[in-house]
């Protein structure tokens, strides 16, 4: 009676051992949009900047044209965007010179509304001289948003 008791209780662990695992939940959409002839031109001043883009979800390229000007006394090349719309997304930037300010860089929030996800491009101030458009074409994983 003892070894059926032991048996019984051995089996009953190695059961609830091996059940199925409880679904991981992840952000990750596990995919990536490419940003493709990422370009900002600035005027002599640095008052204003234009910024032009095509956001390619590998559905389709929805294109996306902006201007920013200066935003109090930041000039334009590092001045914010507060929000464009392209298409079905929208847009926001925001500059940083955390590691000095000849190392600065942009990071875009690129939003799809609708599909509630969301890509941070970023792009260095060298990738974004003179009006040129950045090359290679870049990709960014593409997130979930809650």
């Amino acid at each position: 009676m003892q070894f059926s008791t032991a048996a019984l209780f051995t089996t009953l662990l190695s059961a609830s051992a091996l059940a199925a695992p409880s679904q991981v939940k992840s952000m990750s959409a596990s995919a990536t949009w490419t940003i493709e002839g990422m370009k900002r031109t600035c005027n002599g001043d640095d008052t204003s900047c234009d910024w032009s883009f095509g956001i390619n979800t590998g559905a389709g390229t929805t294109a996306c044209a902006y201007s920013v000007g200066r935003d109090g006394n930041t000039i334009a090349s590092r001045s914010p965007n507060r929000g464009t719309n392209c298409g079905a997304f929208t847009i926001t930037s925001a500059w940083s010179g955390q590691f000095g300010d000849d190392h600065g860089f942009t990071t875009l929030s690129v939003v799809d509304n609708g599909a509630r996800l969301i890509a941070w491009p970023a792009y260095t101030d060298q990738q974004l001289v003179n009006g040129q458009a950045v090359q290679p074409d870049q990709s960014y994983p593409v997130q979930a948003l809650p």
